[in-house]
C-alpha cells in the first residue's frame, strides 16, 4: 500500500504547529489515513506533539538528520511518496538535485522564501543556482496564484496547482476591535516579523515621507530569535523619523491571541516584502476590515486582485485618507467568499493530497 509522508524540514514552530493542527483536527476526518497521518518533522521541542494524537510524527533534531533519514527511507520504500511543506532545507534540495529521490514521488507546497533569492552573499548566490535546478525536479508544485506564475517562468513543464496555507483565523475579532482605543494616533503595523526581509528601515523611511512623524508605527520583531543586532539598527533608524511615543518595537515573541490584540490596535498594515510573505497577517487584517500596503514584488497581490480584495502599493500616492477609502471597500467585502480563507481552502487540500500520493490529473 502506498503512503504519503509529510515533510516539515525546518524547525519553524509557528508554521509547523499550524500545519500539524490542521491535519490532526480537520484533514484527518475528511482524508484517508494513507494521505494525512504520517509526518517527519524537524523540531527541537516535541512536547506539543502530544496534542496531535491522530498523527504519526517522527521527530528529527536537525535539518541534516531529517534529510539523511528521508533519502534512506526513499531508497528502501519505493511505495512511499513525500509532500514537502515549505522546505527551507538545503540538504533536501541537494538530495533532489543529485537524484537521490524520485521526482515523481515528491511534491512541494511553496511557503514563499525558497522560491526567492534575496541574499547578495556569493555563497548564497551559488547555492541559489543549484536550488533553482533542484526545484524543477519534483513531481508536482502547490502554491498561491502569484507563486505559480513565478515558478512557471523557470519550470513551465512541472505540473502545478493552486493551494493555500491553512492560516489561523481569529475568533471574536469584531468585539476586540470595538474595544480598542480610538483616541490614539493613526497606527501602521510595519512588517510581520523581525526578519530583514520585512525591509523595516526602508519602510520607516517611506512611511515618514508619505505620512509624516505624527502617526504611530508598530513593529512586531519577536521572530526569528537572536536578531538583537538587527532590531537595534531598526530602532536607531526609527528614532530618526518618529518620536519615542510613536515608535513601538516589540522584540519578544507574541502568542496568537496577543498578536490579534495588537492587530486590533492598528489602522492599517505596511508590508514591503519583495516576495510572497505574510499571508496569515493579511488574512487577519481582512477579517478586521483593515487595509494594507504591499510591494508589487510580492506576487500574492495577484491572488488578492483575483478575489477583488482592494490592494495598495508602496509606489502609490498614499495618505491616511487613501487608506480610509480602501478600508470602506474592504468592509464591503465578504471574506467568506475568499478562496484563501477557511473553509474554502479545503477544496484545494482534498485535491492536493491524492495528487501528492501519485494520483494522475
Amino acid at each position: 500500500m502506498s503512503y504519503l509522508i509529510h515533510i516539515l524540514g525546518s524547525d519553524i514552530p509557528h508554521h509547523n504547529f499550524t500545519v500539524l493542527r490542521f491535519f490532526n483536527d480537520i484533514l484527518a476526518d475528511i482524508c484517508p489515513p494513507a494521505q494525512s497521518r504520517r509526518f517527519m518533522v524537524v523540531a527541537s521541542d516535541s512536547t506539543r506533539f502530544a496534542t496531535y494524537p491522530r498523527l504519526d510524527i517522527e521527530q528529527f533534531h536537525s535539518k541534516y538528520s531529517l534529510s539523511k533519514a528521508l533519502v534512506s527511507q526513499a531508497a528502501a520504500n519505493p511505495e512511499e511518496y513525500y509532500f514537502l511543506h515549505g522546505q527551507f532545507n538545503y540538504a533536501l534540495w541537494l538530495a533532489l538535485l543529485m537524484g537521490k529521490m524520485k521526482p515523481s514521488h515528491v511534491s512541494w507546497h511553496v511557503w514563499g522564501a525558497d522560491l526567492y533569492e534575496d541574499s547578495p552573499l556569493l555563497r548564497h548566490q551559488l547555492f541559489y543556482i543549484l536550488r533553482r535546478r533542484a526545484q524543477g525536479r519534483i513531481g508536482h508544485l502547490f502554491s498561491t496564484r502569484g507563486d505559480l506564475s513565478f515558478y512557471r517562468q523557470r519550470h513551465p513543464s512541472v505540473p502545478a496547482s493552486l493551494l493555500y496555507f491553512p492560516t489561523l483565523l481569529g475568533d471574536g475579532l469584531e468585539q476586540m476591535r470595538q474595544a480598542c482605543d480610538t483616541s490614539r494616533p493613526f497606527t501602521l503595523l510595519v512588517g510581520n516579523s523581525g526578519d530583514p526581509s520585512n525591509r523595516h528601515i526602508e519602510a520607516l523611511r517611506a512611511i515618514h515621507r508619505q505620512f509624516g512623524s505624527s502617526i504611530r508605527v508598530v513593529l512586531p520583531m519577536g521572530y526569528p530569535s537572536s536578531n538583537e543586532d538587527y532590531i537595534a539598527k531598526v530602532r536607531v533608524e526609527g528614532k530618526r523619523y518618529f518620536p519615542d511615543a510613536n515608535l513601538h518595537l516589540l522584540p519578544e515573541p507574541l502568542a496568537f491571541n496577543d498578536y490579534l490584540t495588537l492587530l486590533c490596535d492598528c489602522d492599517a498594515g505596511y508590508f514591503i516584502f519583495q516576495r510572497q510573505q505574510g499571508i496569515g497577517t493579511l488574512c487577519l487584517l481582512i477579517q478586521l476590515g483593515l487595509p494594507f500596503v504591499l510591494s508589487k514584488e510580492n506576487p500574492f497581490w495577484q491572488d488578492l486582485v483575483e478575489q477583488q480584495v482592494p490592494v495598495l502599493f508602496d509606489s502609490d500616492l498614499l495618505s491616511v485618507k487613501v487608506l480610509r477609502n480602501a478600508q470602506h471597500l474592504l468592509l464591503a467585502l465578504d471574506p467568506g467568499q475568499l478562496e484563501f480563507f477557511y473553509p474554502n481552502i479545503l477544496k484545494g487540500w482534498r485535491q492536493a493530497l491524492p495528487i501528492a500520493l501519485g494520483a494522475r490529473v
